[in-house]
């Protein structure tokens, strides 16, 4: 990776992208964890390690992914929190696909609605025109900055 490229990165991109890396390996632990459970369990979250580190290097199709994981959840959260309402008594609360526990519906709502500001922040972020011109190949950059 060019180092010089690396600095330049706004600093937005920058967390959103470790964010996605923490959370692809948070979703690999998962996956281990129940393999040694002798459950056959798959989380396409493990993919965040692989956008993150596209997201990185200014790869188009990975800065595409992220859109989409994105987008996911910007439908998805809501959708959660609506389930949390509806739900009567605890939720369970398990960490690494291991159920530890019940947690109070208001903590469930408090996380959806930090969940959901946070990726309506990083859809922000994905999408500024800054990050967007980074994403576009180095021959477009070079037209539009040479014709500008």
């Amino acid at each position: 990776m060019n180092t010089n490229v690396t600095h330049s990165l706004p600093l937005a991109l920058k967390i959103v992208a470790v964010l996605f890396i923490l959370g692809g390996i948070s979703a690999a632990i998962e996956v281990i964890a129940s393999l040694m459970d002798n459950r056959i369990y798959f989380n396409f979250g493990v993919l965040g390690i692989f956008i993150g580190i596209g997201l990185l290097r200014l790869s188009q199709g990975w800065r595409t992914c992220a859109l989409v994981f994105t987008w996911i959840g910007l439908i998805a959260i809501p959708i959660i929190g609506i389930l949390f309402l509806a739900h009567s008594g605890p939720l369970d609360f398990s960490l690494f696909g291991q159920k530890m526990g019940h947690a109070s519906k208001e903590l469930g709502i408090g996380m959806v609605v930090v969940l959901f500001v946070y990726t309506v922040w990083q859809y922000r972020v994905l999408t500024r025109e800054d990050v967007r011109f980074l994403f576009l190949n180095h021959y477009a950059r070079y037209l539009i900055v040479t014709f500008s």
